[in-house]
């Protein structure tokens, strides 16, 4: 069975909803996406050099590229801060805080860095470095993939890539941690543990953990099985901060995760996920994926957004 026709027949299946509408640049790439608050403008990042930036006056469209967060590259030094992984905001006290990952395609040695903005516009952000946070073959993690969460009144960063899974530690101050002990949260036991770009959300009394579960990057130069490329997975916890489940009841620790959003149609591999809460739109799914129509590479990734549904306590698209 080719790609299109194992797509079409998952369409069929799972009857996921399409992107919704996307005009002019609508490249990116684990995309970090914000509304700015005093307009409502919205803002897109994209990991890429010294991760690049898009605006939009819509959800829609038309996306501008602005430019660059860092044009040339990161203070940090460490291998990679010139191309800069993961980008994820959030504001707080009048200012937009972007954490972003230092490393190389397949290290486990990488830093997780700090910037600030007042307006999230290019040229307008501060680096702040290191926070802290960084990993070695040592340890059980790969920092890469922040995102920031507050949890119960208290701000936590999450994170994690391949390796032992999504890790979690309480923040003492946004640009610094608490240096306490990280919490396991998530685990794939099976195959080479392929599961990354957390992000949480709370709803409803719960706090759902979003990921993305699969190999990424360059479909179009290697073979895979159907169903081991990107697809976005879900799971929750009353806690937030520990005893997540899936749809089934199975822990999130042991390979378990309902399927959010997968292959279907002409989207294939969506994932680097991010959920906002648009001023109009209410929740919403956004991601990038490779559109068949147009090609399987990363360099022809494109901008996935979807609002979220709900059944019986979970989302669905």
């Amino acid at each position: 069975m080719n790609v299109l026709t194992l797509l079409f027949f998952l369409s069929v299946a799972y009857a996921y909803a399409n992107p919704g509408p996307c005009s002019g640049n609508c490249w990116t790439h684990d995309p970090g996406f914000f509304q700015r608050v005093s307009d409502g403008k919205y803002f897109r990042f994209a990991t890429g050099n010294g991760i690049h930036v898009a605006s939009a006056d819509s959800i829609e469209g038309p996306w501008k590229e602005d430019g660059y967060v860092f044009p040339h590259g990161s203070s940090i030094d460490h291998p990679g801060n010139d191309d800069l992984w993961a980008p994820d905001v959030h504001y707080e006290s009048g200012q937009y805080f972007m954490y972003y990952s230092v490393s190389t395609l397949g290290s486990q040695d990488s830093i997780i860095g700090v910037a600030t903005s007042p307006s999230m516009e290019v040229g307008t952000w501060t680096d702040h470095g290191w926070i802290g946070l960084s990993s070695t073959s040592q340890k059980p993690y790969n920092t890469i993939d922040a995102n920031w969460v507050r949890i119960g009144g208290k701000p936590y960063l999450n994170w994690g890539s391949y390796w032992h899974g999504l890790y979690q530690v309480p923040m003492a101050t946004p640009l610094d941690l608490s240096h306490q002990t990280p919490t396991n949260i998530a685990y794939n036991a099976t195959g080479n543990h392929d599961i990354e770009a957390s992000f949480m959300f709370e709803h409803d009394g719960w706090y759902y953990l979003t990921f993305s579960s699969g190999k990424t990057g360059d479909y179009d130069q290697q073979e895979l099985a159907p169903g081991d490329e990107y697809r976005i997975v879900v799971c929750r916890s009353k806690s937030g901060t520990g005893g997540f489940v899936d749809q089934k009841g199975r822990s999130c620790l042991e390979s378990g995760g309902t399927t959010l959003l997968a292959s279907h149609g002409k989207v294939y591999g969506p994932g680097g996920q991010g959920i906002a809460n648009d001023k109009k739109l209410g929740l919403v799914l956004y991601y990038h994926y490779t559109d068949t129509s147009i090609g399987l590479s990363t360099d022809q990734y494109q901008f996935g957004w979807n609002q979220l549904r709900w059944k019986d306590g979970w989302p669905v698209v």
